[in-house]
């Protein structure tokens, strides 16, 4: 969607649930009675607070059993993931892998930080799932969940070697908190991490073993041609570890070590990809003093643009490809410009001063979209964000939603 499209004028109305003539008692999640949708068959009212743009009415569409969500301007109406009443059964993938940083890491920082990442182990480890940057679920557990897996697949780091891949592989998460698309050397840049070259080398080696388990090369192909890749990276390396003000060459030349990842997980049989754009990074509350807000955020927009151009061209010269890019970026300034149609009430401060979710925090997390100063957000924005990117509105996601992708052959 076109910058400057959605603005804080505009908003959108998320009426009580309704269901069978009652009012539905609400989900509650940490203590906090989540924000309900409209019912189906059901009107919703867009307005244009500035009256520069006519209202509109929607439905509920009937694919929805009992409510949907609703995204102004257009009245655009989409159904909950747990009241979807699909078209026709989805083609679900054979595996997930992911890539990526700290907002799609299930445990892989956990053991780094715990110095015992070098260490084999005999079967899988057990992390204390209070240590994940939310304070629950994140957006890789949300669409794991919505392509049918019980949530993320496990954190490299926490299995046994060589790594299990028979009945129950569901895939492998790689991604790591403090990741970006740079190397970094951390004696001089002060973090450990897995940057997304290492994480590359880390799936080459679970493929090396899936071919010896699984009867060879033609057979791994096969199963990584019906796998789905997820990949969030690029906002750490724009926040953090590019010099500010960037050079004229930063974001181009950040854009090409992208391209050179995707050729990468392409030459060695990726075939379906899901990327998350890099969102409102100037808004982090990982950001500190002496940052442009309004600068930091035009460099996200146009990494982002570069992103569409690039895949754009990359699907058109490699074989097979596949993706849709999620629009992280316009949807949280979606969300920021009236939040409370969203459920939350504070956009701009961290629930948790810590990243340990048994540490003390505020009372009601879903109230927040972040989660700490670290800029993670809160299980109930990623649910948001998941929901949005995997079943829609169109306007999220390019050049198809999440779930459209799984549709194809």
């Amino acid at each position: 969607m076109a910058s400057g499209v959605l603005r804080a004028s505009l908003w959108c109305v998320l009426a009580t649930l309704v269901c069978a003539g009652n009012v539905n008692p609400p989900v509650s999640s940490s203590n906090y009675s989540a924000p309900s949708a409209p019912a189906v068959g059901s009107n919703v009212a867009c307005k244009d607070k500035d009256g520069k743009r006519p209202s509109c009415t929607g439905t509920c569409p009937a694919s929805c059993p009992q409510q949907c969500l609703v995204f102004c301007p257009g009245c655009k109406t989409f159904c909950r993931p747990d009241q979807v009443r699909p078209a026709k059964k989805p083609v679900w993938p054979a595996a997930i892998f992911i890539f990526g940083d700290g907002n799609l890491d299930i445990g892989n920082g956990n053991v780094l930080a715990s110095g015992d990442y070098d260490v084999p182990h005999d079967e899988q480890q057990t992390l204390d799932p209070q240590w994940v940057m939310t304070d629950r679920d994140n957006t890789a557990q949300f669409i794991a969940k919505f392509m049918g897996f019980q949530g993320s697949p496990p954190a490299y780091l926490t299995l046994p070697r060589p790594i299990h891949v028979g009945k129950g592989f569901t895939g492998i998460n790689y991604a790591c908190t403090g990741a970006g698309l740079r190397d970094l050397d951390p004696n001089l840049d002060g973090w450990l991490t897995i940057p997304m070259s290492k994480q590359l080398q880390q799936f080459a080696a679970t493929r090396a073993e899936m071919e010896a388990k699984l009867g060879g090369a033609q057979a791994v192909t096969a199963l990584l041609a019906k796998s789905f890749f997820l990949i969030e990276v690029g906002g750490v390396d724009l926040t953090h570890y590019l010099p500010y003000p960037y050079t004229p060459t930063e974001v181009r030349d950040l854009l090409a070590l992208y391209g050179d990842k995707i050729k990468s997980l392409h030459s060695m049989g990726a075939r379906r990809f899901g990327l998350i754009n890099v969102g409102l990074i100037g808004n982090s509350t990982s950001v500190g003093g002496g940052y442009d807000v309004a600068d930091m955020n035009k460099h996200a927009a146009e990494f982002n643009n570069g992103l569409k151009t690039l895949l754009d061209g990359l699907a058109k010269t490699l074989p097979g490809l596949r993706y849709s890019i999620a629009d992280l970026y316009t949807f949280t300034e979606t969300v920021f410009a009236n939040p409370s149609n969203y459920g939350f009430e504070d956009t701009q401060s961290p629930c948790s001063q810590s990243s340990d979710s048994s540490q003390p925090h505020c009372e009601y997390p879903a109230q927040y979209w972040f989660w700490d100063y670290y800029g993670y957000i809160t299980e109930h924005a990623a649910n948001l964000v998941a929901t949005a990117f995997f079943y829609g509105p169109p306007q999220f996601t390019a050049p198809v939603i999440f779930r459209a992708l799984l549709d194809e052959k």
